[in-house]
């Protein structure tokens, strides 16, 4: 019955809820770690250099790094690049929100929207009580949480892409979307300036185009496509190099070599400014930010800040390990990675290659120092393979058609996923889910506008290979 239906009528109101769910959950600023990819991004944008001085705060004084008596962000820079736009304008209109917040202290009502969470909002005043009042910085905390939502809602787009080009069914893939937007960590991380949905909607991109490559296309696009592949891939790395370590393999492994030269031409743009800026930051282009960490001695080397036990490390990140992992928090994400096996026909060797090629990057992130990720106690750093356990989720949905009561079960360890990764989400911010209905509301609904509109005029302006899928 679904196959009946537009795709804008199934997909619109679902990325709609999912934006009305992110956005509306949204409290800007959390911790020292979306405060230091701001106060980069404020650096970039606003003063057009890479000392983070002036907004030195924002990172709480924990994820820094000190040169030569200057500080600058840890992070890598891919996404303040891609937050440049939102940052920018958040500025402009922090004066008007700042005023706004004046009238409602005046007027004996609760601020709101607040720049940033309880935590950090104390945090902020009790340890830099000298620093820029955060309220100067109400507008910048909406746009940074509009822009990592609508990062969110793209990178499903690709996902969904991705399945259609896979041949899967509407229904298979709707459930996958709304599984790992609404039940996985893919959806708290859509509502802050964090960089894993942004490497995730980066990867997704690049699995696009190497899904594309694979199949006949004409002369003329075949270059477009290959230098948007890596332009993506090259994008992930720019927002967490340890990606470098799936990338990289997965295009050995699965790109034609003839396609090579326009892929690596497609990598340069981010690359170079990507090493440009760690030419000016840190006085080398191989030289990043944890090599001056001003906080934790073990992020200044790689093979200390990989030191951990692995098994220990797969157990936090895939099991129940601290309460953290996939199996206690998500469990449908671990279905959807487990789900790849079920894979048939000529897809099996493509997708065993991508999932081989992802297997060096797992077991360097196990061995990682802080596997939980520090604070938040969870598997935020796995979010880049939710586009893999998507292509699982659509599998087994399929797989399930002629079996209604493990479909029944499905959606409801998706509805206990959903529960477990928001209750755990909101309680360590100390945030309300949808605290902000009203601006989730009116989020939503642009949201379905736009998606009714791109899609009745079925976006002529975009590449055909991106628009319709495999015919």
């Amino acid at each position: 019955m679904l196959e009946r239906v537009p795709d804008r009528w199934l997909f619109g109101p679902l990325l709609a809820l999912l934006a009305l769910l992110w956005s509306g959950s949204a409290t800007g600023l959390l911790s020292s770690n979306d405060g230091s990819h701001l106060a980069l991004a404020r650096a970039l944008a606003l003063r057009h250099a890479t000392t983070i001085e002036p907004d030195r705060a924002l990172t709480l004084g924990i994820d820094l790094a000190e040169r030569e008596g200057r500080a600058y962000s840890d992070r890598p820079p891919g996404t303040a690049f891609a937050a440049l736009p939102a940052v920018w304008l958040g500025d402009r209109l922090d004066g008007a929100a700042l005023a706004r917040a004046r009238d409602q202290v005046r007027a004996s009502e609760p601020v709101s929207p607040m720049p940033g969470c309880p935590p950090y909002v104390a945090t902020y005043a009790k340890r830099f009580p000298d620093a820029p009042p955060l309220a100067k910085r109400i507008a910048t905390g909406v746009m940074i949480g509009l822009h990592a939502t609508l990062l969110g809602l793209l990178g499903l787009v690709l996902i969904d892409r991705v399945l259609v080009r896979l041949g899967f069914a509407r229904g298979s893939r709707l459930f996958a979307l709304a599984s790992v937007g609404a039940a996985t960590l893919w959806g708290p991380y859509s509502s802050a300036l964090f960089a894993h949905v942004g490497t995730a909607t980066a990867l997704a991109g690049f699995l696009l185009g190497v899904v594309a490559l694979r199949e006949p296309t004409s002369a003329r696009r075949a270059p477009l496509i290959a230098l948007a592949t890596g332009l993506a891939g090259s994008w992930a790395i720019a927002c967490d190099y340890l990606v470098l370590l799936a990338i990289v393999p997965v295009s050995l492994m699965t790109i034609e070599w003839r396609r090579w030269p326009m892929v690596v031409l497609g990598t340069l743009p981010i690359t170079l400014a990507t090493l440009a800026y760690h030419s000016a930051a840190f006085g080398s282009p191989l030289a990043i930010g944890y090599d001056f960490h001003a906080t934790f001695a073990f992020a200044r080397g790689r093979q200390s800040t990989f030191a951990g036990n692995p098994l220990e490390g797969l157990w936090v990140l895939l099991g129940a390990g601290r309460g953290a992992g996939m199996l206690a928090q998500a469990p449908i994400a671990l279905v959807g990675l487990f789900g790849l096996v079920l894979v048939r026909g000529s897809e099996r060797a493509w997708l065993a290659k991508v999932a081989l090629g992802c297997l060096p990057w797992l077991l360097v992130l196990a061995c990682h120092e802080t596997p939980w990720g520090g604070g938040t106690e969870d598997h935020r750093y796995l979010i880049p393979i939710l586009p893999l356990a998507a292509i699982g989720l659509a599998l087994v949905w399929d797989r399930a058609r002629a079996r209604p009561a493990l479909r029944v079960g499905l959606v409801l360890l998706a509805l206990g996923s959903a529960l477990r990764v928001w209750s755990a989400f909101l309680a360590w911010r100390e945030g309300d889910l949808l605290g902000n209905l009203e601006l989730g509301s009116l989020v939503g609904l642009a949201v379905l506008g736009v998606v009714l509109v791109v899609a009745g005029i079925r976006s002529r302006m975009l590449p055909r290979w991106i628009v319709r899928g495999r015919s």
